[in-house]
């Protein structure tokens, strides 16, 4: 929220927040799209969190039951509009 602050806009002006998580082989959440069309039809902003993954284990890793975890990484733009 201060992030909204430091860009000059107000913070009324903003709708709902949202998160976009990575999507996994079965797990595909879209609950963030409606809440982001609903923001638009009132004409707010939406603030939009990314997701990232830090200190995750990969399955692959888990299922062997060692401990190594992936490399950290973060969403970008271009990863969320895909």
């Amino acid at each position: 929220m201060n992030a909204i602050g430091a860009t000059g806009m107000q913070l009324y002006t903003f709708g709902e927040t949202v998160s976009i998580p990575y999507f996994q082989d079965k797990w595909r959440p879209y609950s963030f799209l409606s809440k982001i069309a609903a923001n638009f039809e009132r004409k707010f902003h939406t603030l939009v969190l990314l997701d990232i993954r830090v200190r995750e284990i990969s399955f692959e890793n888990l299922s062997k039951g060692k401990e190594i975890y992936d490399p950290p990484h973060f969403m970008s733009c271009k990863e969320a509009v895909e």
